[in-house]
């Protein structure tokens, strides 16, 4: 059958887990979950979103580029596509972030955290290579260890996948149970999925290859899967089990839900929550909120400072502010830097591509 030229529900996803991180991060500095009751563990382990966008991501990458052309040529037209969809955001950040730390310190303000800003650290995020184990603390556009994990991912996606294709589909199937297996060792090794640098390369990889299996699967019986009975499932489990506070188990369905979306994707039938027009819109904006935390987070951290207000007992200001930052600097990146930069590489490197750009179909 056909493919959808973009995932409507996959892309509402990306809503969803980008603001589970966000949540997550305003929690860090305000302690608000507490008063939520039974929800507060939905926002202290928002940290999963990550998790989500690990799977997501190779169940996306593994359906657009299955029939990619293993060759010298193909692998590097590969790698440049994902280069030049996440790497011109991250570096504005970063530049951004150069910006506010030289502005700051000429008004006499330092950052919470000075070691977060030096020179090695900086190397390491304008290699994309902080999460490959050169660093152990957060620095620099901290949200982007996430993206430097991805980053090694996809320059093994074309092995990964290589190898995928020349598996048997019952071979393949059961890499998805023994993904999830290796994936509540880490987290019971670990105490948990939160895992960052010089952690998150087994988590990120485990997920990674759950998603591109989930690819394989999903074709062969989306017509007589019951894909909105699973997304339904998958979402009920991942909010019962994060209450019971089990990391890979709320991983495993949230799984379940991915899946349950691609099979309707698939089978052609009317999106399940993509339709939600201000979910949608988030989506397509995700990745550009998700990279837009850590200059937020410096804005609000020190205009609260300047006024002397401290984070811990102006909860709703530092929530509100980080807020409107965060969806100001978002729309600026996905405007002015996101679309443009994807459209003027990619119309280089895939041109069927840069055409689904130029009208408005963005499917990663």
């Amino acid at each position: 059958m056909q493919r959808p030229r973009e995932l409507t529900d996959i892309t509402a996803c990306r809503a969803i887990f980008a603001l589970l991180v966000f949540l997550y991060h305003v929690n860090l500095h305000v302690g608000f979950a507490g008063s939520l009751g039974w929800f507060a563990p939905v926002v202290t382990h928002g940290y999963l979103g990550v998790d989500g966008f690990f799977m997501l991501s190779g169940l996306i990458l593994a359906r657009v580029e299955r029939d990619m052309v293993f060759s010298v040529q193909g692998v590097l037209r590969f790698w440049g596509k994902r280069l030049a969809r996440i790497y011109p955001v991250h570096l504005a950040v970063i530049v951004l972030l150069a910006l506010l730390l030289v502005a700051g310190l000429a008004l006499g303000l330092t950052p919470r955290d000075p070691h977060r800003f030096g020179l090695v650290a900086l190397l390491d995020n304008l290699l994309l290579i902080q999460a490959w184990g050169s660093l152990r603390h957060l620095a620099w556009n901290y949200p982007a260890w996430s993206i430097s994990a991805e980053w090694a991912g996809y320059l093994l996606f074309p092995f990964i996948l290589a190898g995928l294709v020349e598996m048997s589909t019952m071979v393949i199937g059961t890499f998805i149970p023994l993904c999830f297996m290796v994936l509540g060792f880490l987290s019971f090794l670990h105490g948990g999925l939160n895992q960052t640098y010089l952690d998150s390369l087994p988590r990120f990889f485990v997920e990674f290859i759950a998603g591109m299996t989930t690819a394989f699967i999903v074709p062969l019986w989306a017509d007589e899967m019951p894909g909105r009975v699973f997304a339904a499932i998958g979402a009920a489990g991942a909010v019962l089990s994060v209450m019971f506070l089990h990391d890979a188990l709320t991983v495993f369905w949230l799984g379940l839900m991915l899946a349950g979306f691609a099979f309707e994707a698939d089978a052609e039938r009317p999106a399940v929550i993509g339709g939600f027009a201000p979910l949608h819109r988030l989506g397509v904006l995700s990745y550009a909120i998700y990279m837009s935390f850590a200059p937020a987070e410096l804005l609000t951290s020190q205009a609260l400072r300047r006024l002397g207000l401290p984070a811990a007992t102006h909860g709703l200001l530092y929530a509100a502010m980080m807020t409107a930052i965060t969806i100001v600097l978002a729309l600026a990146l996905h405007q002015l830097v996101e679309l443009p930069a994807r459209r003027a590489l990619t119309a280089r490197l895939d041109p069927r591509r840069a055409e689904a750009l130029a009208d408005g179909s963005v499917p990663l």
